[in-house]
C-alpha cells in the first residue's frame, strides 16, 4: 500500500514539457488539433472541434463512429483530445457483471476527487457505453497513426474557472472567446457538445506545446488537462 501511495503521489499532477514526441508528427505541417466530447451513443450528438494555433475553431455534431473517423482525417490532425474513458481501473479488464465488485475508479478519478472536481465514475450505467466506445474510438484512431489522449472539459473548466455548459452556455462561450478562441465562437451559438469540444481541442494544443497537467498512475493512464492560468500581476 505504501508504495501504490507513493506512485500516486507522483502521478497526482505532472507538469510536462518535453513536446519532442508529440511535434515530430505535424513538423512542415500546418498544426491543427482535434477535440472530441464523444456521446455514449451514436444516436446523441458527439461535439467535434478542431483548433489551430491562433485558437481559430471550427465546430461541428457529428453522430456515428464513421464521421469521426472521417472528419479526423481530413482535419490532418495528430493529436486527438476525447472527452470519454480511455482505460479501465487496474484489476478490472471489463465493464461486465462478472467484474462488478472489482475497483470502480482509476487513479486519475481519484486525484478529481482529491481536486474537488465533481465527475461521474465510469462503471455506472450509461458511462459504461461511453467507456467502451471511447476506448474502441481510440484504438481505430491510434492505428490511424492519431495519438489519443483523455481529457474531461469540467476539470478544464474548473481549473481555468469558467463555467461549465451546465452554468449557461453563452456563459462558456462567452468565456472561451475571453481564453482568445475566435472563428466559430464569434459565428454563431454553439451547442454545449461543441462547446465541450472546444475544451478538449485546447487541451490536445496544450499537450502538443508540452505545457498541460496530467493525472493519474501512466501504467493505467493519464488524463491531460490544462496548467491553470496564472493570475494578472499589476
Amino acid at each position: 500500500m505504501r508504495g501504490l501511495r507513493v506512485n500516486l503521489k507522483r502521478a497526482l499532477l505532472q507538469i510536462c514539457a518535453n513536446n519532442d514526441i508529440v511535434l515530430q508528427h505535424t513538423r512542415g505541417e500546418a498544426m491543427k488539433f482535434v477535440g472530441i466530447d464523444l456521446a455514449g451513443s451514436p444516436n446523441r450528438p458527439t461535439g467535434f472541434c478542431t483548433v489551430d494555433e491562433r485558437k481559430r475553431v471550427r465546430c461541428k455534431v457529428l453522430y456515428s463512429d464513421t464521421e469521426i473517423f472521417e472528419n479526423v482525417r481530413k482535419s490532418r490532425t495528430r493529436i486527438a483530445a476525447i472527452d470519454a474513458p480511455l482505460s479501465l481501473p487496474k484489476g478490472r479488464h471489463c465493464l461486465k457483471e462478472h467484474c462488478r465488485g472489482r475497483t470502480h475508479f482509476r487513479a486519475c478519478d481519484r486525484t478529481l476527487s482529491m481536486m474537488r472536481i465533481k465527475f461521474f465514475p465510469i462503471t455506472i450505467g450509461p458511462m459504461r457505453t461511453l467507456t467502451a466506445r471511447g476506448m474502441n474510438l481510440a484504438n481505430q484512431l491510434n492505428k490511424m497513426n492519431v495519438e489519443t489522449v483523455e481529457t474531461f472539459p469540467g476539470a478544464s473548466q474548473d481549473i481555468l474557472k469558467i463555467p461549465r455548459k451546465q452554468k449557461g452556455e453563452r456563459a462558456l462561450q462567452l468565456a472561451l472567446r475571453s481564453l482568445g478562441c475566435t472563428g466559430d465562437v464569434d459565428d454563431r451559438q454553439l451547442t454545449g457538445d461543441e462547446l465541450d469540444a472546444i475544451n478538449c481541442a485546447l487541451v490536445a494544443k496544450d499537450y502538443a506545446s508540452g505545457s498541460y497537467l496530467a493525472i493519474g498512475d501512466p501504467s493505467e493512464n493519464l488524463m491531460i488537462l490544462p496548467v491553470p492560468l496564472q493570475p494578472n500581476r499589476t
